[in-house]
């Protein structure tokens, strides 16, 4: 029979279990009542099942890009990590751009005013930084995504884990792409071109990962560029016609049904897309979903046309860019909430993940990561 200590300790871990991941201070203030409860806390034991529990990770703040400079100065761009939990900071990075967020890291390219550019990978848990070095070739477009590489992961908690970083890019010869790799440091050989004649241009904004595929979206919005993570292939994908989609973004996304899928405006609706189930030369798109933002919204929020400003992949979560702002919604509760962000930011690129007292203590004796990017400009 457990004894009596034994008991309350399985109590009060029960308890702790069901405080809200993005509550992280409760759980900070409580493992500094007493050394019982931060060994309990700070126990890897204690963060799987924490993990476990809560099944998905949680939003713990997001990144955008704000447009800067003056009619005195050159145009530059800041990067910008904004919290929406406790446990986090504010991080402005000066010459800097946000390409990705998965699996528990940020991906951002960094360029100089003398044309200068690298990518670094960064974890605001950890305060890791990974300095990717450039690929010394100049195509017409590109695009990368980052993702976590550790097997059998379940991407709950990637910190510390291997990760890659996948990029595409177009040329006048056709469309390649390499892959870096944090556990050999460095990049592969380019793959061999996908020759389809296209006059079309990748853009900066968010790709979907979809089982082993990712997905990259093309400049005219009428195709999606496939890439398999493990084979390197590639396809295109055609949206459907480009006529209703012509003046609104367009997000991509992983359905709830591991599916490729999109949310784009049409009107006042907020419509959801989805691949349908067959090869990918037979598969067409259905529109899944039609979402009235008028019964959603504040008034006056859509004097001017709203946008899909982004997608929070694994709880639902679709970023709305409106004239008062950007907005939170859930697609399963209807739930709105309206953001802190400043004028001049477009995509939001939402960072997903667990905090637990144990990383934070951990990140503590890091490097700050703004003092990294101050020396790399």
């Amino acid at each position: 029979m457990a004894s009596a200590p034994a008991l309350l300790d399985d109590l009060t871990e029960e308890i702790f279990l069901r405080i809200h991941p993005a509550d992280a201070a409760t759980l900070v203030r409580a493992a500094l009542v007493c050394r019982r409860w931060c060994r309990l806390i700070a126990a890897p034991g204690f963060r799987r099942r924490f993990r476990e529990f809560h099944r998905a990770p949680h939003m713990l703040g997001f990144s955008c890009n704000i447009d800067s400079g003056s009619f005195y100065s050159l145009p530059s761009t800041v990067a910008r990590f904004v919290r929406t939990c406790s446990c986090l900071k504010r991080v402005d990075m000066e010459s800097s751009r946000v390409i990705d967020t998965r699996h528990g890291r940020v991906l951002l390219v960094w360029e100089s005013d003398r044309g200068n550019k690298y990518l670094f990978v960064w974890d605001p848990i950890g305060k890791e930084e990974h300095k990717l070095p450039w690929i010394f070739w100049y195509p017409d477009s590109w695009n990368a995504a980052v993702f976590c590489t550790a097997a059998g992961c379940d991407h709950l908690d990637c910190h510390g884990k291997p990760f890659a970083v996948f990029f595409v890019a177009t040329s006048h010869t056709g469309i390649f792409n390499f892959v870096y790799s944090s556990e050999t440091g460095s990049w592969s050989d380019a793959s061999d071109p996908f020759a389809q004649q296209t006059d079309d241009a990748l853009v900066l904004e968010p790709s979907a990962l979809v089982g082993n595929e990712l997905y990259f979206l093309l400049q005219t919005k009428t195709q999606i560029l496939k890439c398999n993570i493990s084979t390197r292939e590639m396809h295109m994908i055609h949206l459907p016609p480009s006529a209703c989609f012509s003046e609104r973004r367009i997000v991509l996304m992983a359905t709830d049904d591991r599916r490729l899928g999109f949310a784009t405006v049409s009107g006042s609706n907020l419509c959801l897309w989805s691949r349908e189930v067959a090869s990918d030369k037979d598969a067409g798109w259905a529109q899944k979903r039609a979402i009235d933002l008028k019964t959603l919204l504040p008034d006056g929020a859509l004097v001017m046309p709203p946008d899909v400003a982004g997608f929070a992949e694994g709880i639902g979560f679709i970023f709305m860019e409106t004239n008062y702002g950007h907005f939170r919604i859930d697609l399963k509760s209807s739930y709105v909430k309206k953001l802190r962000t400043v004028n001049g930011v477009s995509i939001i690129f939402p960072y997903m993940s667990f905090h637990t007292p144990a990383l934070g203590a951990a990140a503590a004796s890091t490097v700050d990561m703004r003092s990294v990017w101050q020396a790399g400009s």
